[in-house]
């Protein structure tokens, strides 16, 4: 099966092809352009690199968020164009889920910490799952403040959230992942999807939904509260 990876959920995102478990090949989209501009031709790029073209695609793998709102928008967008013009499903991840898988080796707990801007953290804490990481709770937008007591030494502390709010996360046994370890490889995303699917699973292309965790900055301005949200879509 060859699936197609989009990742634009946080500043730095990535498309990947896999095949048989294994990546054909993969582009990260730096930071800096926005993902309108780089993200078409990258998948181009890709499909030329790997040999293959857009009707040879048979499934797709996406993040659906947390992160930010227009890059979420625009990964999403072009998952579903392309899943409704190849009749295709879709294996959609949480972003925080796919910092989790990448993460090195813990003996603690995980968290999964993304910058959610206006002084909050898209968190989540995860075990080791079989196929996938498991998510213990449920994710959030949090403060660090509010954060802070509920990370139980040991513990590893994974993604650019992390490291944006070290001081006020910092405590004995806590330990902040090296920074290569902050963005999504999108070739790990590209493999999870194509395992997921092949077993079964993923979504139909009408069903597909971001995660956005918080209300958008202009929902806030009309009154909305901006603190701690579990689901906001």
């Amino acid at each position: 099966m060859l699936v197609l990876a989009i990742d634009t959920a946080l500043a730095t995102g990535g498309v990947a092809l896999a095949s048989g478990g294994q990546v054909l090949a993969s582009r990260i989209l730096e930071p800096g352009r926005t993902h309108s501009v780089t993200l078409l031709p990258a998948v181009a790029e890709l499909l030329a690199e790997a040999g293959a073209a857009v009707e040879d695609l048979q499934g797709l793998a996406v993040t659906r968020g947390p992160g930010y709102f227009t890059g979420l928008r625009i990964g999403l967008a072009t998952a579903l164009g392309l899943a409704l013009a190849r009749d295709i499903r879709v294996a959609a991840f949480s972003s925080l889920k796919l910092l989790a898988a990448g993460a090195p080796p813990s003996a603690g707990s995980l968290w999964a910490l993304a910058d959610a801007r206006r002084g909050l953290l898209y968190a989540g804490q995860f075990a080791p799952g079989p196929d996938e990481p498991r998510l213990l709770g449920r994710e959030a937008a949090i403060t660090p403040e509010r954060l802070a007591p509920r990370l139980q030494a040991p513990a590893l502390l994974v993604g650019d959230g992390a490291r944006l709010h070290r001081e006020a996360l910092s405590a004995p046994g806590l330990e902040l992942a090296p920074p290569q370890y902050d963005r999504i490889d999108p070739g790990r995303l590209a493999v999870m999807g194509a395992a997921r699917l092949v077993g079964g699973g993923g979504l139909e292309a009408g069903r597909l939904r971001a995660s956005y965790l918080r209300p958008s900055d202009a929902e806030v301005r009309f009154g909305l509260p901006l603190d701690e949200y579990n689901l906001v879509s």
